[in-house]
């Protein structure tokens, strides 16, 4: 069980962990329901510590689900789990506890905050395919431990921290409503009959619009609207759209007629991602490997190397000013 104390001198939070103390040296970030810390660990090292209050009404902590997604991880082989941070530590959670955290890497800022700062708010092609390859490899290694992330977007992809030597990996993050569908063996769980909706409107897949069992395809349907999101000037067609059924409609003819996404000729290749995710069932596996093929014809056909240097690696790239 964790334990939050403040210095009388300097006001300074600290976390007690399961092997070590962490003490806050700069806030992240904070929601209604927690915050991230930048600490410092008492055996050395800085990280990230998420903290989640709990929720009223809610029997469980949704970094609970974190912590059995970066257990799996770390179970498994360095190269089957590149686009994911490591679990450092956690607290333990408890009936009488307040609080939840558990401390990991510390990464850098997100595609979504990276893409913001740009004045069509949007990233160049070398950089979208870039990050479109790479979060698509990320979506993959969460599959092949067993979890579908339930909520993908641009926001929950992040890149390495500033000068470290993943500087330009691209990270899944943020596994609050991920979901285990295989079992210990690898097969498939039984899908339930109906789920309530959960994530982003925006880039939730038509299944869970239908609140249906969401499966691999449905990771990869989200990922196809997060390329429109990086790369298409004009976003997604139900980018302003405040009806929840009027986005469904929008998102089936989409998928009925995929030029509705990918208008250019030079980007039919993700036509054919759109096509063939559409023809799959809840069971299915993903070609991943293809998928990242029909990037690269993208990427190639647009003379983009998918090379360094990368939007956030420049300066005043097509960034707009903002007055205060």
């Amino acid at each position: 069980m964790h334990t939050a104390s403040i210095s009388s001198e300097a006001s300074v939070q600290s976390f007690q962990g399961a092997t070590q103390e962490f003490l806050v040296v700069a806030d992240i970030a904070s929601g209604g329901y927690g915050a991230v810390y930048k600490v410092r660990g008492s055996k050395g090292g800085v990280f990230a510590l998420k903290l989640e209050k709990r929720a009223p009404k809610r029997d469980h902590y949704k970094l609970q689900m974190e912590v059995r997604v970066l257990q799996a991880a770390d179970k498994a082989k360095p190269e089957e789990r590149q686009h994911l941070p490591t679990l450092i530590d956690h607290s333990e959670p408890h009936s009488s506890s307040s609080s939840m955290f558990i401390v990991m890497t510390l990464l850098g800022k997100s595609l979504g905050d990276i893409k913001r700062a740009y004045r069509k708010r949007i990233f160049s092609p070398n950089t979208a395919y870039y990050c479109a390859i790479q979060s698509i490899d990320a979506i993959k290694e969460m599959h092949d431990l067993g979890f579908l992330h339930r909520d993908i977007k641009p926001a929950n992809f992040v890149i390495g921290a500033p000068g470290s030597k993943n500087a330009n990996t691209v990270y899944v993050v943020d596994y609050g409503i991920a979901r285990k569908f295989l079992d210990a063996k690898g097969s498939m769980l039984t899908p339930r009959r109906k789920i309530k909706f959960k994530g982003t409107v925006r880039f939730a897949p038509v299944t869970m619009h239908k609140m249906e069992e969401l499966g691999r395809k449905d990771d990869c349907e989200s990922w196809i609207y997060m390329v429109v999101d990086m790369v298409n000037e004009n976003r997604l067609p139900w980018h302003m759209v405040t009806d929840v059924d009027e986005v469904e409609r929008m998102k089936r003819k989409a998928i009925a007629e995929p030029r509705t996404l990918f208008k250019s000729s030079e980007e039919s290749e993700f036509c054919e991602v759109i096509t063939y995710l559409n023809g799959l069932h809840y069971v299915d596996k993903i070609d991943y490997h293809w998928i990242r093929e029909m990037v690269r014809r993208v990427a190639k056909r647009r003379n983009c190397n998918l090379r360094e240097p990368y939007d956030w690696q420049k300066k005043n790239t097509h960034s707009r000013t903002v007055s205060r």
